[in-house]
């Protein structure tokens, strides 16, 4: 018998592949598979979608440290978290418009875009933010690819909370929009710097501070993106 998945070949007493994991008996897929499959991806006890979001909650550093250090099988995979919740957020506000302050004000098409596709802009900012955190950890010995993990988490639990507090405040009080959305993007610059010294395990003031540099630079550089987006459609 050989695994259908990569060719090996099986004995009679093996349950799973050696070479790629796979269980040895695969059966036809059927409706009723592919639905627990699917439940199952979310729920699961130590690696499931919904098990993710609270964990995250509380110690964001540990879980992308964990996750760094090999426990691949442990958390959902961040890559997969990040887009998964920025597609809904999307939906969101490209249906409720929360990005706009006056639903009837008149805008051009870079404000079109930033309402419809806001996430699209926060998720692009993510491999910024790693670049600028593995430059200021660089002596903690933290590479680009490990600050993108701890960048999906934490962006990924960003937009959890946008999604389920900030969607529905912007949505009944529009009035106080501008002091929703900062004070929105100030917790999220405490939560990062604080998952940035749960990653290291060190609260000391500059690890914390380095955490709140690496988004203030990120953010400076989405804004002269923007800014130079808005000066080419003006004078361009």
């Amino acid at each position: 018998m050989d695994c259908l998945n990569c060719g090996k070949n099986l004995s009679k007493t093996d349950i799973y592949c050696s070479s790629c994991g796979q269980a040895a008996s695969t059966s036809r897929l059927k409706t009723n598979h592919v639905v627990h499959n699917f439940l199952h991806s979310f729920t699961h006890t130590d690696k499931g979608f919904f098990y993710l979001i609270p964990q995250l909650l509380i110690r964001p550093g540990t879980i992308a440290r964990e996750y760094n250090e090999g426990k691949r099988k442990t958390y959902f995979n961040p890559f997969t978290f990040v887009i998964l919740i920025m597609a809904i957020n999307t939906v969101l506000v490209a249906n409720f418009r929360l990005m706009s302050p006056d639903l009837s004000e008149a805008t051009d098409p870079i404000k079109e875009f930033l309402n419809n596709h806001f996430n699209v802009v926060v998720f692009l900012s993510i491999p910024i933010m790693a670049y600028f955190t593995s430059i200021l950890y660089k002596k903690k010995d933290m590479n680009f690819a490990e600050s993108l993990v701890l960048g999906c988490f934490t962006s990924g639990e960003r937009s959890i909370f946008y999604i389920l507090l900030i969607s529905p405040l912007f949505i009944f009080f529009r009035d106080y929009y501008n002091v929703i959305l900062y004070t929105y993007l100030v917790f999220f610059v405490i939560y990062y710097a604080w998952a940035c010294c749960q990653y290291f395990n060190d609260y000391r003031f500059m690890t914390f501070f380095k955490g709140i540099l690496a988004f203030a630079f990120c953010q400076i550089i989405v804004t002269v993106f923007i800014t130079l987006a808005y000066t080419i459609y003006y004078f361009g």
